[in-house]
């Protein structure tokens, strides 16, 4: 079989589906990693770094090399139009043309099934990505969760209402988000400390705890990694130089925020990659 994770950036294949790329790997399968943004400042050494990272997981990487948003547009230089800026239908032309993109990649490399991102984290670059998996028609499609940003518990209970999904995840309120907003060492970066802080804080809150449509019935894949895997993993990680530093410095960091998160999720000590389907309720 020919698979393909279709990577919003260079890195949240590996981040995201870094086990299941090696289970597949393993099975005898051929991976290839496709990133839609994948142009644009520091684009030539991201893209080096990401070869690497690719070659020590054993996938082939492979770029679309669409603007990554600061690049293309000058309003997602803040932080906050970046994260949880519109996304209508005046963006339906640039989500088609993406969208028609991958499908001809697709179909020109024989691939047989389709990974794309969730877009918990609400990236607006993870949601155009997102929306162009839903318009992708020529093989099955699944939806990965976005790495790191699904730790927090909270963020992924967001994503889920926002699609209108009826997955059934662990309830989570503002006090719990609140409570655990310095427990994972990610959101040092992603969630820094100050006026963005606050602006946002409400915004995901409001994400979480609101209500869902359930217009999508969610069915979900779960993959167990092993400590052999983990380490092959993080190795592949911290060939992203230009990025790690600021994610995870470190194997305990990055298994400490895994770990904290599992434990809310399921009360396991583990780290679980998880895939949805969504369909139509």
């Amino acid at each position: 079989m020919r698979i393909c994770i279709v990577s919003p950036h260079l890195d949240d294949a590996i981040l995201s589906c870094g086990i299941l790329m090696q289970r597949r790997i393993a099975s005898g399968d051929a991976v290839l990693s496709l990133n839609i943004f994948s142009s644009g400042t520091n684009s030539q050494n991201r893209k080096k770094e990401d070869q690497c990272a690719q070659g020590e997981i054993g996938a082939g990487a492979f770029f679309l090399d669409e603007l990554d948003a600061p690049d293309r547009d000058p309003q997602y230089n803040s932080l906050v139009k970046l994260f949880f800026g519109a996304l209508d239908k005046s963006h339906d032309p640039y989500i088609d043309k993406v969208a028609g993109r991958i499908e001809e990649f697709l179909k020109h490399n024989k691939i047989d099934m389709a990974w794309f991102p969730l877009a918990a984290g609400t990236h607006i670059d993870h949601r155009i990505a997102y929306e162009a998996g839903r318009r992708i028609k020529s093989v099955p499609v699944r939806f990965y969760e976005d790495r790191p940003y699904i730790l927090w518990p909270g963020v992924l209970q967001g994503r889920m209402n926002q699609i209108g999904s009826d997955a059934a995840l662990p309830r989570v309120t503002e006090k719990m988000m609140r409570d655990t907003l310095h427990s994972y060492h990610y959101l040092k970066h992603f969630v820094p400390e100050g006026s963005y802080q606050k602006e946002t804080l409400p915004l995901y809150f409001t994400a979480a705890t609101q209500g869902s449509s359930k217009a999508l019935r969610a069915k979900v894949e779960s993959l167990t990694a092993t400590e052999k895997e983990l380490e092959k993993l993080y190795r592949s990680l911290a060939m992203y130089d230009s990025q790690m530093p600021l994610i995870y410095s470190g194997y305990d960091n990055f298994i400490s925020d895994s770990y904290a998160h599992e434990k809310a999720m399921s009360g396991q000590t583990a780290y679980i990659e998880r895939a949805w389907t969504l369909e139509p309720a």
